[in-house]
């Protein structure tokens, strides 16, 4: 049985949600109050080793990080949704891009729209004072750019026929633009793609 510590604002365990849903595989899920830092826990540590969600359970396995989840999950149950060898190069590269750029401007943009700047700010690691939303405006126009010139010439982020967990990957929090104020119609390659994973069979919204 799958266990899934969960948050239902968090777009990372989104992510993971969406590609249970589109894989069709059961899983239970264990809501983990991060607000109320029920998170930072000895308990909670041994799942995940910075106490951070999503984590999964699965048998005796047990896998913390969104990226590291979707390819857990990919390898066990859905090999299709792994890229091809000649564009695997290109689906952990937009991995890595949802780690690190998408993580660092749309994530915490969104954050300090859905919760007050102190809350953020403490999640952040930084003091209030220094939570610099212009820089985070300014990276997140910088990355979306980026995708949408990538989706201007591919339907899908790795280039292959058919999407990858790259997708699932960067969607999460691209599927949430519109709650850190972006105008998605500024971006039409990605918009034309964010349809494109809405209309797959499974599909579920955030939040769900």
């Amino acid at each position: 049985m799958l266990t899934l510590y969960d948050h239902p604002s968090s777009g990372n365990c989104y992510k993971v949600r969406l590609f249970l849903a589109l894989i069709g595989k059961a899983c239970q899920s264990t809501f983990v109050d991060v607000l109320a830092r029920k998170n930072q826990t000895a308990a909670f540590e041994r799942i995940s080793a910075f106490q951070q969600v999503p984590a999964m359970t699965d048998g005796d396995i047990t896998v913390w990080d969104s990226h590291a989840i979707l390819l857990h999950l990919a390898h066990h149950y859905a090999p299709e949704w792994l890229a091809p060898l000649p564009r695997i190069g290109a689906m952990h590269a937009w991995l890595s891009v949802s780690a690190n750029e998408i993580a660092n401007s749309l994530q915490p943009l969104r954050l300090t729209r859905v919760v007050s700047h102190a809350e953020a700010a403490h999640h952040l690691g930084v003091s209030e004072a220094l939570l610099d939303i212009p820089g985070m405006q300014a990276r997140t126009d910088r990355v979306l750019r980026g995708m949408d010139k990538r989706l201007s010439e591919h339907r899908w982020l790795a280039g292959a026929d058919a999407p990858t967990v790259a997708d699932i990957a960067c969607y999460g929090y691209a599927a949430l633009a519109e709650e850190a104020a972006i105008d998605v119609a500024a971006y039409p390659a990605m918009a034309a793609w964010r349809e494109r994973i809405r209309q797959l069979p499974g599909y579920v919204t955030p939040g769900t």
